[in-house]
């Protein structure tokens, strides 16, 4: 799973360069969703708030549980390769519901990942600040998340 997190994102980062496209991939998914890095933007596709943290760069949460201390950090507990594992799980079961594999058509990929956008910021647009956690907006927020996910796997060309 980390090793398809790692070619997926070099496939994007190579396309955003080639591009000159201001946008880069998330450290957690390996996706194209943010519009910056290190700003504590989260990513629309996986949630991973962009605190740093990356292959280069370990997380004091990491360094931290190596010594037995637990904190939680803007990600909560989680830590970034668990949340890479977590995708790659999520990605894995949508491949195998269609016979499918991960879009690796970058254009139509930042189509997909800023129509969902959209449908967020829809989502966005109706809520008052007033919803509990429970409330059918708040579901259907989470919902967009999933489904994206789900976009970005396409049937294999047999």
């Amino acid at each position: 799973m980390l090793t398809a997190f790692h070619l997926r994102r070099a496939h994007y980062d190579t396309y955003l360069q080639a591009n000159d496209l201001q946008l880069y991939t998330c450290p957690g998914c390996g996706f194209p969703t943010l519009t910056g890095r290190n700003e504590f933007d989260i990513c629309d596709l996986c949630n991973w708030e962009d605190d740093g943290q990356d292959d280069n760069a370990n997380s004091i949460q990491d360094v931290l549980q190596e010594q037995g201390i637990s904190l939680a950090g803007p990600n909560g507990r989680l830590s970034l390769k668990e949340n890479r594992i977590n995708i790659g799980r999520m990605l894995e079961s949508y491949m195998e519901l269609i016979d499918g594999e991960v879009d690796f058509d970058t254009a139509r990929v930042l189509k997909t990942i800023e129509y969902y956008q959209q449908r967020r910021s829809d989502i966005r647009d109706r809520m008052t600040g007033d919803e509990l956690p429970q409330d059918h907006i708040w579901i259907e927020w989470k919902e967009v998340s999933k489904d994206l996910l789900a976009a970005l796997v396409v049937p294999k060309l047999h």
